[in-house]
């Protein structure tokens, strides 16, 4: 691994665990169950996400909880079809970002496909708002 790579495998991870956080959150401050299981789904493949990159990094890092507070923190004022696009398409850049390193590690479609299954599935939910 080259230190680029293991750069951008480090800044993955953290976003992978952050991302955990954030959809927990998400998860405490619906009322509605299908989408609370949605964040939930999305909460455990994140986490998954992150353990795969822990075997490239060798290195176990922490959440930060920046991400889930400030998102947290606009839950409720922000308008629900917005917030899901949103969601949507950090998902997509998300699953974006590990293109250029799949060739060399394959483990990686694992969680592009996951990120785009996240993608179709909020960009589904703000159909509803």
């Amino acid at each position: 691994m080259t230190s680029q790579e293991r750069k951008a495998f480090l800044s993955f991870q953290q976003g992978e665990l952050d991302a955990v956080g954030m959809y927990k959150n998400f998860a405490a401050l619906t009322d509605d169950e299908e989408l609370r299981s949605h964040f939930l789904d999305a909460a455990k493949d994140e986490g998954k996400h992150a353990a795969i990159l822990s075997k490239y990094t060798h290195r176990k890092l922490r959440p930060k909880d920046t991400l889930a507070k400030v998102t947290g923190a606009v839950f409720n004022f922000v308008p629900k079809k917005l917030l899901f696009k949103g969601i949507a398409y950090g998902e997509k850049k998300g699953g974006d970002g590990y293109l250029p390193y799949v060739k060399d590690y394959p483990e990686l479609q694992e969680i592009i496909n996951d990120e785009y299954k996240h993608q179709a599935i909020f960009n589904s939910v703000a159909e509803k708002y």
